[in-house]
């Protein structure tokens, strides 16, 4: 007889993801403070690894408290992951800066509007976790100052954000096709919701989409 997963086991499996997905910005956080212009945004970018690794924990606590085996979960995951990072490997650290900003952004907004189905207090989680915008604010700012100064950045960005944004959306249809969790499939109304997010968030750094 099949197994049936119980709300805990979807729940952990949903949840996994997401730490999956925090502790990559960890990872490229890290790096990009590492190579960063200036120690100012050495230590800005710093501050967000630190950020996202506190997402992870928080993360992986509530997975614990389901019951689920985090490190198993996650590799079940990985070779999705694996091949997002490979198909989006920034030429320099504007280009990583950037996939932060633009990937996180969609994935924030479709994670508020799909994960309803969460038990109350996998929500408050991840609520927690996608409701601080400290990494959002800084690299805003951060970028917004680099296409103020460099004319022909700004142009390079504003491309790879239209390959970003294309990227971005099919990742999100490739979570909504992980069994065994609450991710759902983008209707054309949240597709929309995204891009028309996306957009603003580019004016925001003064880019068009």
């Amino acid at each position: 007889m099949p197994h049936s997963n119980t709300p805990e086991e979807v729940h952990a499996a949903t949840l996994s993801v997401l730490a999956f997905h925090a502790l990559s910005t960890f990872e490229l956080t890290s790096t990009d403070s590492q190579h960063a212009p200036s120690i100012r945004e050495s230590i800005g970018l710093a501050r967000l690894a630190g950020h996202s690794l506190e997402h992870f924990e928080r993360l992986a606590s509530r997975v614990a408290d389901l019951g689920g085996d985090l490190t198993s979960l996650m590799e079940s995951q990985a070779g999705s992951f694996r091949a997002f990072r490979e198909r989006t490997r920034p030429k320099d650290w504007y280009e990583s800066v950037m996939k932060v900003y633009v990937y996180d952004g969609i994935m924030t907004e479709y994670c508020r509007s799909t994960l309803t189905a969460l038990d109350s207090k996998s929500r408050e989680v991840v609520d927690s976790v996608f409701d601080d915008t400290r990494s959002a604010d800084y690299l805003r700012e951060c970028l917004r100052s680099v296409v103020a100064d460099d004319e022909v950045i700004g142009s390079r960005l504003a491309l790879w954000g239209r390959k970003l944004v294309a990227e971005s959306l099919t990742r999100i249809r490739e979570f909504a096709a992980i069994p065994n969790t609450v991710f759902e499939k983008p209707d054309e109304a949240l597709l929309q919701r995204l891009l028309a997010g996306h957009s603003k968030r580019m004016s925001d750094l003064g880019l068009t989409a």
